[in-house]
């Protein structure tokens, strides 16, 4: 019998790349920046919401108020952050290394979110999940074409082609690292603690 290998006409172009590691700090160096994060809440208060169409209800930040990666208790996790950026950079193609040129943090409780955007005038963007309670959302991304184009009709089924959503669950201590033109959001949250994470851009 002769043994015939299946052919596709059917190739996957053009695809994007999205990084994820587990367990980037330990429990200790996370509890480090969570402390940190905390103080620097009380300062900032609610922080930055003028720059976000979910206006009030955006998560607690200090978006573009101070630089996360300014200050001595971040240092490790933004140098392991951008260890694993370049990691990413290599899959796609660069030997450069990437800075980190921005970080804040991100306090979502109650019904806070924030909708999809991306971050224009960057290369890569990264989130880490600081602190995940039950029942927190994980990152939404949008894939690059959704909304510029007519879909094919009656769809059926999900495929790698026409997934619109793609979803990373949270998890503590894990980092998602993305091009920055991919758009991304958080939905509404019903929750009684904090979902805490921090959010970087690097060049």
């Amino acid at each position: 019998m002769i043994n015939v290998q299946p052919v596709s006409n059917i190739i996957e172009a053009f695809p994007v790349g999205i990084y994820a590691r587990q367990n980037i700090l330990t429990p200790e160096e996370n509890d480090i920046i969570l402390t940190k994060i905390y103080k620097l809440q009380e300062t900032f208060g609610a922080g930055n919401t003028k720059d976000w169409l979910s206006g009030e209800r955006s998560p607690d930040n200090c978006f573009h108020m101070t630089n996360l990666a300014e200050y001595l208790e971040f240092k490790t996790f933004t140098d392991k952050v951008r260890q694993c950026v370049n990691e990413l950079a290599r899959a796609y193609g660069s030997d450069e290394d990437h800075e980190c040129a921005e970080a804040w943090y991100n306090i979502y409780n109650g019904d806070k979110y924030q909708e999809f955007h991306h971050h224009p005038n960057n290369i890569f963007s990264a989130v880490y999940f600081a602190k995940v309670p039950d029942g927190a959302q994980g990152i939404y991304f949008k894939r690059p074409d959704n909304g510029s184009m007519l879909p094919p009709k009656n769809k059926k089924r999900t495929t790698i082609f026409n997934q619109d959503i793609l979803i990373a669950p949270p998890e503590e201590r894990t980092v998602i690292i993305f091009r920055s033109n991919l758009q991304h959001s958080v939905p509404p949250h019903n929750l009684t603690s904090d979902r805490v994470t921090v959010a970087l851009n690097f060049q």
